[in-house]
């Protein structure tokens, strides 16, 4: 099994990094192939809405998301880690979330290879982790229709400060757990 686990946070060492590493960690505990992608170092450049690969399969913009797209194709389980900005997405996950338009037909089919699993890593500042819910939500529907339906939430609330999750053992063990049921929950396995 491989996991990518991918890091939309400018803070390496930071909270999201640090769940996210955590929630590889537990998939590798259980037998998966792991790599850590930092979107902050790559130039990803947004969606142009040209919609080219609604006719070609694959994307026409030359930068650092194309190698992504095969390791995307191959990863069994996909780790999407970033902090809530503004309500949502930092801008560097949400462009490279955008691009994955690529992966859906004219017809809105999904051209993932099905059996896909998912971990949603999103710390926040605030207390009050329903608070922004709704992120998740549309995070989850978004990947229902790329054909992976099963996305799962880790939520870390009141996480401001760098370093605050790597503080936390609770949660530090809740994403551990999610990496292992993300490695359990494959039939490769």
């Amino acid at each position: 099994m491989k996991v990518i686990g991918f890091v939309g946070s400018s803070r390496k060492g930071g909270n999201t990094d640090v769940l996210v590493k955590k929630v590889l960690e537990g998939a590798a505990g259980r037998g998966a192939q792991t790599e850590i992608v930092y979107l902050h170092d790559l130039n990803i450049k947004d969606c142009t809405g040209c919609l080219t690969c609604k006719g070609d399969p694959g994307c026409p913009i030359q930068d650092d998301q194309q190698p992504l797209y095969a390791k995307i194709r191959e990863a069994d389980g996909i780790v999407l880690g970033s902090p809530i900005y503004m309500g949502f997405l930092t801008g560097q996950a949400k462009s490279f979330l955008d691009r994955w338009y690529a992966f859906l037909d004219a017809n809105r089919q999904s051209r993932l290879p099905s059996g896909k699993k998912c971990v949603l890593v999103l710390p926040q500042g605030q207390p009050d982790e329903n608070l922004f819910a709704y992120v998740h939500g549309v995070l989850g529907r978004v990947f229902t229709l790329l054909g992976i339906p099963e996305t799962r939430p880790l939520v870390a609330g009141g996480v401001r400060e760098m370093g605050d999750a790597a503080r936390k053992e609770e949660l530090l063990a809740k994403a551990r757990e999610a990496g292992e049921e993300l490695a359990r929950s494959s039939n490769i396995l």
